[in-house]
């Protein structure tokens, strides 16, 4: 726990031991932590270095421990002195790597990433979001799949936990493949905002509006051939527009909606089937992913249009549309501003 101040794990349980049996001799220091001489003299110079310990000479060398509010205390302060110190550090570095690997035209604007380090990279700017994560979401997919539930991106989870707000557009082909339902439920559940289209035209990451990656993946194989991250910029700008406008005209998975006053609102299940219908999927793979049979599908979707009068499923989903049974888009939905620097 107090590594990240930059005490080793002997200094750790050494303080933590003064502490809870003051007074303590240094001659019994090895005898305490159970380790050798050497060990324990290393762990009472480093606490004494850090100030968390003073020597008081006698006929015995006491070890008097500093009161952990204000020493430590101290250490966060400089801990953090560094931090900052290395922050400007690793900015400058950054001009450097970017002047010596763009022209001036170019280098305030995209980034090439190679392919071994995309994956790396994807989590490294989820890490640094403060607000917001925006994806297109297209396979194929860096990571290998797992059959049970799919590519799972454990950032994302981990960012929602800590109050990211996330907004993803799914391609259908996201939907369609094993476990892909499954994969979107969990980061559902976990606060993303999702929605399905019939088509998103490229795979994309941005990150409070400030900088995006976008993946590129080789035709003849599938797989990732190193990518763009791009700053801000007008080329950023066009990227979030083309969000917004991807989100305005995917429908919403699992979205409520504001049903009209004549037409009570579908229960989760038949909200989730029309969505997924209406996404483009066949009805094949609508079963597959509800684990429910093909039959029960059209049963499904039978009574569906029977509840709204429909002839043909085209019918179904203008009267959907109209009275809110997937979740229209409101103005509040639409964040098109630009925003950069």
């Amino acid at each position: 726990m107090f590594q990240a101040l930059g005490l080793t794990e002997p200094e750790t349980r050494l303080y933590t031991l003064l502490i809870r049996t003051e007074p303590c001799w240094e001659d019994s220091v090895a005898a305490l932590l159970g380790v050798p001489p050497e060990q324990a003299s290393a762990a009472v110079d480093g606490l004494a270095a850090k100030g968390l310990l003073t020597r008081a000479d006698g006929n015995r060398t006491r070890l008097i421990v500093s009161p952990p509010d204000i020493a430590g205390e101290v250490l966060l302060l400089r801990r953090m002195q560094e931090l900052h110190t290395a922050r400007a550090a690793m900015g400058r570095l950054t001009d450097e790597y970017r002047t010596a690997s763009w022209p001036d035209d170019v280098r305030t604007l995209v980034e090439a990433t190679p392919e071994a380090a995309v994956a790396q990279r994807v989590e490294q700017i989820q890490r640094t979001a403060r607000h917001e994560v925006l994806i297109l979401d297209v396979p194929p997919y860096l990571t290998p799949p797992a059959p049970d539930r799919g590519v799972t991106n454990n950032t994302e989870l981990q960012r929602l936990a800590e109050g990211v707000r996330y907004r993803t557009v799914y391609d259908r082909r996201a939907i369609e493949g094993d476990g892909g339902l499954t994969r979107v439920s969990r980061y559902m559940a976990a606060g993303e905002e999702a929605r399905i289209a019939h088509r998103v035209p490229l795979k994309a990451m941005i990150v409070d509006r400030e900088l995006a990656i976008v993946p590129a993946v080789a035709r003849e194989t599938g797989r990732a051939a190193g990518s763009a991250l791009i700053h801000p910029s007008p080329l950023l700008d066009g990227l979030i527009e083309l969000f917004e406008l991807i989100w305005s005209r995917a429908l919403p998975i699992g979205a409520s909606g504001v049903p009209h006053t004549e037409a009570p609102a579908l229960d989760g299940e038949d909200r989730q089937l029309l969505t997924l219908l209406l996404s483009g999927l066949t009805d094949a793979v609508i079963a597959r992913q509800l684990g429910i049979g093909q039959r029960t599908v059209l049963r499904r979707v039978r009574k569906l249009m029977d509840r709204a009068g429909a002839v043909t499923r085209m019918q179904l989903a203008w009267y959907a549309a109209w009275h809110g049974w997937i979740g229209p888009v409101t103005t509040n939905d639409r964040r098109t501003t630009p925003k950069h620097r």
